[in-house]
């Protein structure tokens, strides 16, 4: 037994009631076809993955669509630290945080951990090289850091939270002083390279200025909490296919937690420290949907389908009563399987891909 997914637009639903003719003519409009399948797909890829963004999701995409195709990735020179992590306050620095691409290949994706830099990236990378980012709504940011890390342990992550915000001479506030070594003083904006004078002495001129050379640098910062939305706008810049960019939720806290009694007046006191992080999210925020907007109605009507199949995969991959899951050929896709097979795929953890990966590139 297979299930199947087939999607139909809510224009396509309307006509499927008229007469022939006028059948022919939602023909002619559907002509706007994105299929992605006829144009070179982008394979050299740069992912700044910051901390509690979300970012092992995305990653995911990355790292099984390199594998799949034997591309080489970046990986970090440690022996005595988190292997998957390159660097918690440095860029990548060839002969040192980095092992050498393989002899006769040169670095096509870039997804570990490490702190952007234009200059060092361009080192290492193709000149055609995509740079993708990702950001999260900072308070939410701020709360899963603390929850993560367990910040405040048994005397509680919401009384932590209070003392950190409320007392800017806190023992709390102390300890995270340095961007460098702090995963709650702005840390979206010190893994995006923001000066670092800008942590103490705040210029809007300057962070202005920082934010347009962003803007120029990157194609794309995914939004978390947009994540769908940017997922299909990123299909669409490297052309990929549909199936390329399917993705399970991954490191989701499902855990109860005392900071879902935190209200406004933390919420506002976090805007006044952590400002830094709250001109990054909007910035790029207001950029996303200028992004979707350039293309048009059906980008809507892509990401109307892409979030209905990606419910479908989630209750596929969740049933196993099925061995196969058909999606049947739409305006962006032509007709593909998902198996099992694939969601344990799709379900791995970086460790898992990062074996395979050093398996493949260096056995």
């Amino acid at each position: 037994m297979t299930a199947k997914f087939e999607y139909r637009t809510p224009l396509q639903n309307y006509w499927k009631y008229r007469n022939t003719n006028q059948i022919a003519d939602l023909n002619n409009v559907s002509n706007s076809i994105y299929f992605p399948t006829k144009q070179t797909p982008n394979q050299h890829i740069a992912f700044l993955k910051v901390h509690k963004t979300g970012s092992t999701t995305a990653q995911g995409l990355f790292l099984r669509y390199g594998l799949k195709r034997n591309l080489t990735f970046v990986v970090a020179n440690n022996k005595s630290w988190f292997p998957n992590i390159i660097s918690l306050e440095e860029s990548v620095i060839p002969g040192y945080n980095i092992i050498p691409p393989p002899k006769g290949k040169r670095y096509e994706i870039l997804c570990f951990h490490v702190v952007y830099n234009r200059s060092a990236f361009e080192r290492i990378m193709p000149n055609d090289t995509k740079y993708i980012g990702i950001v999260r709504e900072p308070f939410l940011h701020f709360k899963s850091s603390i929850r993560y890390f367990n910040y405040g342990g048994h005397n509680g992550h919401a009384q932590y939270l209070r003392h950190f915000l409320q007392n800017s001479t806190s023992t709390q506030r102390k300890e995270n002083s340095n961007p460098a070594t702090s995963f709650l003083n702005n840390r979206m904006a010190f893994e995006f390279n923001f000066p670092l004078h800008l942590f103490d002495s705040f210029s809007s001129y300057e962070v202005k200025q920082y934010l347009e050379k962003l803007d120029k640098e990157f194609d794309l910062v995914i939004i978390n909490e947009y994540m769908d939305e940017s997922i299909v706008l990123l299909r669409r810049m490297l052309n990929w296919d549909v199936k390329d960019v399917l993705f399970v939720n991954l490191n989701v806290n499902q855990g109860t937690s005392d900071l879902n009694e935190i209200g406004l007046k933390e919420i506002h006191l976090h805007r006044q420290f952590a400002t830094l992080d709250y001109e990054l999210y909007h910035f790029f925020l207001k950029r996303l949907w200028k992004q979707i907007h350039s293309y048009g109605h059906d980008i809507l009507e892509e990401i109307s389908y892409y979030k209905l199949l990606r419910k479908n995969l989630e209750n596929f991959c969740n049933s196993k009563e099925t061995p196969i899951l058909i999606v049947e050929e739409s305006r962006w896709s032509s007709s593909f399987p998902v198996t099992q097979k694939d969601c344990n795929f799709m379900r791995q953890g970086e460790f898992w891909y990062l074996n395979e990966i050093m398996k493949q590139q260096y056995s």
